[in-house]
């Protein structure tokens, strides 16, 4: 038997061990959480700070006008 057929003799055994098994399965899903969780931390981040842009202008605009009357 050649190396590359030993090798991939090996190979789909563990990848069928991996599918069959239990803990293949909690993996995957604990993968899909975090990535999922991690996407939607993104969004309401970028969702927060568009719609904040236009009052934090507004307020900077204030603070300056307020410090450049008082020098």
């Amino acid at each position: 038997m050649s190396l590359h057929t030993e090798w991939l003799r090996r190979t789909g055994t563990d990848l069928r061990g991996f599918w069959s098994s239990e803990d293949g399965l909690v993996t995957v899903e604990w993968v899909a959480l975090a990535g999922a969780i991690i996407i939607g931390a993104i969004a309401v981040g970028w969702l927060v700070m568009r719609s904040l842009s236009a009052p934090a202008n507004a307020i900077g605009s204030q603070i300056q006008a307020k410090t450049s009357s008082t020098l």
